[in-house]
This record gives structure tokens, sequence and C-alpha cells, in this order.
């Protein structure tokens, strides 16, 4: 999900308010947000449902909001937008922070689709604008009760921000959700067959989510290609990249390898380092040189030979 609606300055306001709210968000284009349950706080978006960043939605409920509804009823694009929203509310359910919800259904978008609501809900209330939450001066220099909670740190990715906040939920809400295990998750499961260890994809992958380990520091020693399922956003830019065409895609890993964190084998081999450069490459049969430096041994010239050098040879 991209991050065109920004939830920061809402994340900034839950933080600092003494209870925790419900919230409702409702889009720019919403033509009855007004209307609805007075027991929520209804926020109005910058833009779309649509463009919702998901990691910024489930931090809401890590960050003070008892739960959290999208009310896709008056979207414009109520299609894309539950496209998007729905495997988030199946994630958290499966983890069992049932806590994230989307009203919307066939109709959602449809002319006085809000107007139909149920007329227990029909009462006015304040809308707040998601750019600009109402704050005291005394919460804006940081004197109220109670001391703000840190906010989530903008420079890490998503994919990270997303698992992070998931994991808190799982542990506050249950510490056994089996259905994760059942749920495909977006890091990629990745499998490798004539990999050199040549680094390409630890170095392509814009999420660390690639590493080699070697098990011995100089020498001949077993490497291994890890994934961290946590890390990886399934772009497969590390599949494109390798010059060897040795990984490739098949499937995704479940949710509960995600969580779980830690690194997964993808291939292992035997390397030494070579002789002349020090890079480390497979040894199946013992060469002391890496193709490389083997190539430039038996190609001192390069791949042509030059003109002067075709006539000293005759």
């Amino acid at each position: 999900m991209s991050g065109a609606v920004g939830l920061r300055g809402v994340q900034a306001w839950l933080v600092r308010q003494p209870d925790q709210r419900a919230l409702e968000l409702v889009c720019a284009e919403h033509p009855g947000a007004s209307l609805g349950d007075r027991r929520r706080v209804v926020v109005r978006l910058g833009a779309c449902a649509a463009d919702l960043a998901g990691h910024e939605l489930v931090e809401l409920l890590t960050l003070g909001a008892t739960d959290v509804l999208v009310r896709l009823d008056g979207c414009d694009d109520a299609g894309t937008a539950s496209a998007r929203l729905r495997p988030l509310v199946a994630l958290l359910q499966a983890s069992g922070a049932d806590r994230l919800h989307v009203d919307g259904g066939p109709d959602a978008g449809a002319p006085g689709a809000a107007d139909r609501r149920p007329r227990g809900l029909r009462r006015r209330r304040a809308v707040l604008d998601a750019g600009h939450m109402p704050l005291s001066r005394r919460q804006v220099m940081g004197l109220a009760d109670p001391v703000p909670r840190p906010l989530p740190d903008e420079d890490l990715h998503p994919q990270l921000r997303l698992v992070a906040a998931v994991r808190e939920l799982v542990d506050r809400d249950t510490p056994d959700a089996p259905a994760l295990a059942a749920l495909a998750g977006p890091a990629a499961a990745l499998s490798a067959r004539g990999c050199t260890a040549c680094g390409v994809c630890v170095r392509a992958c814009p999420t660390d989510a690639l590493a080699l380990r070697h098990s011995a520091p100089s020498g001949p020693a077993i490497t291994m290609l890890l994934q961290d399922p946590a890390a990886c956003d399934g772009c497969l830019g590390c599949v494109d990249l390798c010059p060897q065409d040795a990984l490739a895609p098949v499937g995704n890993r479940s949710w509960q390898e995600v969580l779980d964190g830690g690194p997964v084998p993808v291939q292992s081999m035997a390397t030494a380092p070579c002789e002349r450069c020090g890079t480390r490459f497979p040894t199946p049969s013992g060469e002391r040189l890496c193709p490389v430096c083997a190539y430039r041994r038996a190609n001192p010239f390069g791949s042509f030979v030059p003109p002067t050098a075709q006539r000293a040879a005759g």
C-alpha cells in the first residue's frame, strides 16, 4: 500500500489522549461523515481510503485506538479500497486482534449510502481532519498528562513497521494464533539452485532481508544464504537481479513464519576464498581461483586478443 494518505497526525493525536478512543475513518469525498455513532471519533482522511498506508493503519491499534472502522459507504473507489484493506482485516482476525473493520458492501459508494445506516447511528457529530488533529496548547508543549508514548520510527521500511505492529497486537491479545500458519504473508518463499555466493541478491534487497553467513572467517567454510521473512516484502528484486538465475520464488511464506522472525536457510554450499582476490566462491572441485580470476589468468588480454598479439602468434 502506498502512503498517500498519511496517518501520522492521527497517531500523534492518539498518543496524547488520556483514554483510548474508537476511531472511524472516512474518505475525503464522503458526503455524510458527520452522521454516525457518537461513541466514535470520526476522522476525515486527506484523500481516498484506497490509498491508506497499511502499516500506519495497524499502528493505530498499538497507539491507543480500541478499534478502527474504515467506512467505504461514501468512497468513490470502494472496490479498490476494499481489496487493499481486506487482507489487513483477515490478518488481524487470524492473529486474534479483531479490531480493524471495513464498513462497505456491494453498494458501497452508491449515492445516499451513508443515509441508509441504522437510525440509532444517524446522529450529528464533529468531524476531525486527519491532517490537522486538534491538540491543546499544553499537549503541544508536552505539559499534559500522560506523557506521550513514542511514535513509530518513520525511517523504518513499511514492511518492518507492519510486522512490528502485528507482533505487538499478537502478544497483547493472544499468545497462540494458529490461523496465522494458514495465512499467506508478503514474504516470498525462495528456492536456489546454482548459487555462487556472489552476494548480488544481498546487496539488491531494499529491506536487507537476505544475508550470507560463513561457518569460518577464513579458509574453507560452509556458506549459507539466509532470508529474514519478517523483512521481506515480496518485491522479488533479488530474483530479477541474480546474475546466475539461481533464485526462484515458490509461493509465499505464512504470516506465522513472518512473525516468528529469525533467518531461514535458502541454500548452503562449500566455499573457499580465492587465492588472488579473496572473494569466496563454491569449490566443488577444489579450485583455487574464483571464476573471474581464472578467466583473467586464462585470458590476460581480455575476451579479445589484441591484433598485435595475433600477428605475433603467427
